[in-house]
């Protein structure tokens, strides 16, 4: 088996065609990430960094009042220097605006459950307010730190790491088996029924190396950039300090964060390796396979982002679609669940049941379609 793997390996390794598209991406991605970043920087938060107290709020308060009331009513041109303290002041005040809509939203849930249960009510609804509540107990937003480097690492994996993981996953699988029919090594491989199922695992085995090592490389290169330009800290902030993530229930800083992301990215990943694996096989030609397998990548992206078609019931199935699960931010960006059998189930518990059940079925599909291929 060993050796299988390392022949697979060297068959996908051996395309030309993975570095260009690997290399042609990084460098219109460094282009487009490049430029000076004009906003606030560590030093600028050294002195409010820590614990968002209340003294520390009327602090910042106060020392936005003063530069406010230095420009109010004058026609000049901030400086430098107090232009980057407001951007400072305004974080502060963002983040801790976020904490009184967590703490807010909370004691509404409070209400409405002391109301339901005076009425005797105890039904999804209740459940999936209570599992709310429960979330939003359980953290305070009250963490500030520098932590520009941490959110542009995160924001690249549903950008360009979505793009990179599926244009590689693509260029470099789509002709895992179909070009096996152009060779005519499948007539080869299929000749022992021992022998193909152990192909198939090989060529199983090898791609999700090398999709671990497509991930690696971008991922590499995300913290190694992000980090050179904005530094490394702030891991430990609130990922609702991220605007896009303020209204998450999820108690979670920034790096624990990281970690459930790529591995969430991982996972869908995965699903996509075993849609492309089974559609090689079906495909005796490399091209189609190619575009059957882009056409399924993309199409939630082109629904959703592109088109916008606003149909709630499609909307809400594509959140779960491969594609979706690699970008992941949609399933963590707000409190949502599943209805199942009345419990409330959230996004990414549900997720991930789905490309597990994806996998399993694609993959038990690859090994029937291989097993039932006649030699010719």
């Amino acid at each position: 088996m060993k050796a299988l793997v390392k022949f697979e390996l060297y068959k996908i390794f051996r395309q030309k065609s993975i570095y260009i598209a690997l290399v042609v991406m990084l460098f219109l991605i460094t282009l487009s990430m490049g430029g000076q970043f004009g906003g606030s920087s560590t030093s600028d938060y050294q002195s409010w960094e820590g614990e968002l107290t209340e003294e520390k709020v009327e602090s910042a308060d106060s020392a936005w009042q003063a530069i406010s009331a230095k420009y109010d009513g004058e026609d000049i041109q901030w400086s430098e220097e107090d232009r980057m303290n407001a951007g400072v002041l305004e974080a502060i005040s963002n983040l801790h605006f976020r904490e009184m809509q967590r703490a807010e939203k909370a004691e509404a849930l409070k209400e409405y459950l002391y109301t339901a249960e005076q009425n005797g009510g105890r039904g999804y609804e209740q459940r999936k307010a209570e599992l709310h509540l429960s979330m939003l107990e359980s953290f305070r937003i009250n963490q500030f730190y520098y932590s520009r480097g941490a959110g542009e690492v995160i924001d690249f994996v549903n950008t360009f790491g979505l793009v990179i993981s599926g244009a590689m996953l693509l260029v470099g699988l789509a002709s895992i088996f179909s070009n096996e029919y152009a060779t005519g090594m499948d007539q080869f491989q299929l000749s022992s029924k021992l022998g193909r199922k152990q192909l198939v695992s090989a060529k199983i085995m090898a791609s999700l190396m090398y999709l671990a090592l497509v991930v690696f490389i971008w991922e590499v290169f995300s913290i190694i950039h992000q980090i050179n330009k904005y530094g490394g800290g702030g891991w430990q902030s609130p990922m609702q300090k991220l605007f896009k993530y303020s209204h998450s229930p999820y108690a979670m800083d920034l790096a624990t964060y990281g970690f459930v992301q790529l591995g969430m990215h991982l996972l869908g990943a995965v699903g996509l390796v075993a849609v492309i694996l089974l559609v090689s096989a079906l495909c005796r030609h490399t091209m189609l396979s190619f575009l059957i397998s882009g056409t399924l990548f993309a199409l939630p992206i082109v629904i959703v982002n592109i088109l916008k078609i606003d149909i709630t019931w499609l909307t809400s199935i594509l959140q779960f679609s491969m594609t979706k699960v690699m970008a992941v931010e949609v399933l963590f960006m707000d409190f949502s669940t599943i209805n199942v059998f009345g419990l409330p189930v959230l996004y990414p518990f549900v997720a991930i049941a789905v490309m597990v059940a994806l996998i399993v079925l694609c993959l038990s599909l690859l090994y029937g379609t291989m097993r039932r291929k006649e030699v010719i």
